[in-house]
Formats: C-alpha cells, structure tokens, sequence
C-alpha cells in the first residue's frame, strides 16, 4: 500500500509539538514564532530548526525569560507586603481600642514619628483605621462573644448613661450562668436612644439579644435580668418576661445599699454641709491646698466626695472625724472674707454637735464603704455576698436610728426574695445547684 502525505496541518502540529507551545504556534495554515509574532518557513525542518537555534531567537527569548520572572517577583513581593501592612493596620487598630485610645491620636506627630521609627511602616490615617479596620474588629469581637456564650444559659445586665455629647445610651452586658466557674462579662451592645424610658430599654433588650443570635432568639435561655431599680427599668423588666418566660429580673444589691448611705446623709445636715463646704475650700486653690500641706504635713488631702459614687461621703465623714482637730487648724488659718464657704466652715466647726456628729458616723458606718466594694466583686460566691449584708444590717441595727430601720427591712426582704429567686430558677430552669446563680448578688457596675 502507497504511503500517504503528511498533510499541512498535521506538519505544522508536529512543529509545535517537537519545539514548544511556547515558542510555536500554528492556525493550521501558518507557523507563528510567538516572541515576534513573525511567519517561520515550515517547508523544512532544517529551516525551522535554523531559526530557533539563531542567535536573535536565543536573545529574544532570554529578555522575555527575565522580564516574565521579574514581574512575578514584584506582584509577589506587593502581595506580602500589603498583607504586612493590613496585618500591622489591623493590629494597630485593635491594640488603640482595647487601650481605650482614640483612633485620632495616631495622627499626633509624636505617636506617628514613634511608630514610623520601631515599626518602619507607614501609620494609617485615623479615617482608615476606623472605615476599614474598625468594623472588621467589632465583628471579630461580637464573634467571639457569640462562641463564648454557645448553648449555655445567660444572665443580662442593663444600665443608662450619659456621653459627653449629653446623649442618653443604653449599655447591654450579659454573661454566662455556670456553676463551675466565675462569669466574664461581655459588653454585648451600646445603643445611642432619643430618651430613657420602658420602651426604649425593653427594645435596646432585644436589639442586643438578637445581635448574640442573628438566626433566633433563644428565649428559653435568658433566666436573669438585673438592672438598678429605677422605674422605667422595672416596667421594662415586666414586659419583658411577658416574651421570656424563664427569666427572673432583680435590682442591684449595691444601689439598695446606696439607697442606706443616702439616708445616713439626710439624718446628718451639719455633716453633709460641712462636708459640702469643705470641698470647696481646696477645690481648685492652689495656695490653700499649699497651706494645707505646711501644716498638715504627712496627711493626705480632703476627700472630694461625689454623691452618684456610692459610699463616698461616708469616707469622707470618716476622713474628718479622724482628723478633726488638724483640719480645724487648717481652715481656721484662712481669711473668712476669702470665700463662702471658708465662712460657713469655720461657722460649723465652732458647734460642738458636728465633731460628735463625725464620730458618730465614724463609729456606726465606717464599714458600709468597704463592704459596697465588697458587692462589687465580680468573682465572690453567694455565701460570701450574703455575709456582707449581713455585716451592714448589723451596722444599721447598731445604729440607734429610727429612720434607717425600715432600709434593714428593706436589705433582708430584698436579700430573701433573691434567694428565693435562685432557688425558684434552679428548680424549674434547670438542675444546677444554687451556686451557679452566685453573679445576681454582683454588683455589676458599667
């Protein structure tokens, strides 16, 4: 049998085949040398071995070698050192926050100049941080809440408070109920409300529940609410457990307690007065605040006492009967035509009823400030916390005060309706021992 011909096309893919695909290539019709795109002579093999082994050939091909390895090489090197600089951008934004930090500041030349210097990295503008880099940490962060909470049941924490802007904002913590270990409070959600009442708190409620579960709301899980106990947030409280029907709402322990330091403060004008006035004498004085320590060397400065902080008047009652005598001695060495309230100072110093007054609070109601900051440990069981109010129920029955009764009353009925709280929640929620439910008696201040 006759041999057949080769056919053009078939030659052509032969070509391309021995040489390369990525030296050749072919139509069917036409060889095409790919570097320079020009028509290869195919009638021989010879010729079309001459020109790849020609030295313009070589030459083409090595500067294409290089250009090609070089290209790589740069968009590999971008490639690191842009995910370096969004790591260091990502990091650095992440440390500022957790450090409470403005995002502004790291525009200060002083911090940019420090960075630039130990990093050698560019510092990215604030805007950047906070556009880019912010909203990827709030959704790590609302993440990782969401698996630190899992399937366990959970406690809710709600309190009002004011920016700088004069705006009112609803902060929502909640923590996990576990008998094996102390809870850890997580800041689930800050919402920015027109006003403070029921309705605004029991929606910022849900709001921030549906952000720990995006899919559904487990209402079964929710067993505490505490809040302090001011009316919207216990009209809140009783609408809410209308839609959660296992959870059990209670007031803050610490804001009763409070609720005894304000009472002692309204038995004792004079004190509260004198107290008052007394701040205002070293407030802002430079040259009485020198007088003082001239003569009083060794003794700290009077307390500035701040209502709204629990305790801190009874401190500071507890400051000036230690050390009447000497602050006596100082206020006395001011001029009364220097300000009022020197005047009305040294008015009620003369009295011999405020220095008894002093001792009197010293000596019934010293431990009332040290045991709210007993209250407000966040790690202390409930047998530790009952001990506590036990300790200020017995200075407030020491105390022979017909008025502050009616708080001791107060302080064991709230005591036992939380205890039987617990114990109506772990019965019929769940079969964890009453331990479990030791964060109720926290006070949890946010």
């Amino acid at each position: 049998m006759p041999k057949q011909a080769v056919t053009l096309k078939t030659k052509l893919q032969n070509y391309v085949k021995l040489f390369g695909c990525e030296v050749f290539v072919t139509d069917g019709v036409v060889l095409t040398y790919k570097l320079c795109e020009k028509a290869v002579n195919t009638d021989k093999k010879y010729y079309v071995a001459q020109h790849v082994n020609s030295s313009g050939h070589k030459q083409r091909a090595a500067r294409e070698k290089t250009s090609t390895s070089e290209q790589v090489s740069l968009l590999t090197n971008y490639v690191e050192r842009s995910d370096r600089a969004n790591e260091f951008s990502a990091d650095l934004c992440r440390a500022f926050v957790e450090a409470n930090i403005p995002l502004y500041e790291v525009m200060h030349p002083s911090m940019r100049s420090f960075l630039e210097k130990y990093t050698k990295r560019t510092t990215p503008h604030h805007s950047t941080l906070r556009k880019t880099y912010l909203p990827k940490l709030y959704d790590q962060t609302v993440a990782k809440i969401r698996e630190s909470v899992g399937d366990s049941n959970i406690w809710v924490s709600m309190d009002e408070t004011t920016d700088v802007k004069g705006q009112f904002v609803v902060n929502t913590i909640v923590g996990v109920l576990d008998s094996s270990k102390a809870s850890t409070a997580f800041l689930l959600d800050s919402q920015v409300v027109e006003k403070t009442n029921h309705a605004t708190i029991a929606q910022a409620f849900c709001s921030a529940l549906s952000l720990l579960w995006p899919d559904k709301v487990n209402h079964e899980r929710v067993l505490l609410f505490v809040s302090d106990a001011a009316k919207y947030m216990k009209k809140a409280a009783a609408g809410l457990q209308i839609l959660f029907p296992k959870m059990i709402y209670v007031t803050c322990l610490a804001h009763g307690v409070h609720r005894v330091c304000e009472q002692i403060r309204e038995q004792f004008p004079m004190v509260d007065s004198f107290v008052a006035n007394a701040k205002k004498v070293f407030l802002k004085s430079t040259t009485r605040i020198q007088k003082f320590r001239e003569l009083a060397p060794g003794l700290a400065l009077p307390p500035r006492p701040i209502v709204t902080r629990w305790g801190t008047w009874l401190e500071a009652a507890c400051y000036y009967a230690a050390n009447f005598e000497k602050i006596k001695e100082v206020i006395g060495s001011f001029h009364p035509e220097d300000a009022v309230s020197i005047e009305k100072c040294r008015k009620l110093l003369v009295d011999s009823n405020l220095k008894s007054q002093l001792l009197y609070i010293a000596t019934h109601f010293k431990g009332i400030p040290n045991a709210i900051k007993k209250l407000e440990c966040t790690t202390q069981p409930v047998e530790t916390t009952l001990s506590v109010l036990g300790e200020i129920a017995s200075m407030v029955n020491a105390a022979p005060i017909p008025s502050l009764l009616k708080f001791l009353y107060f302080l064991k009925s709230v005591s036992a309706r939380r205890l039987n709280s617990f114990e109506d929640t772990s019965t019929r929620c769940t079969p964890l021992p009453i331990n479990s439910f030791r964060f109720i008696f926290i006070c949890l201040s946010h």
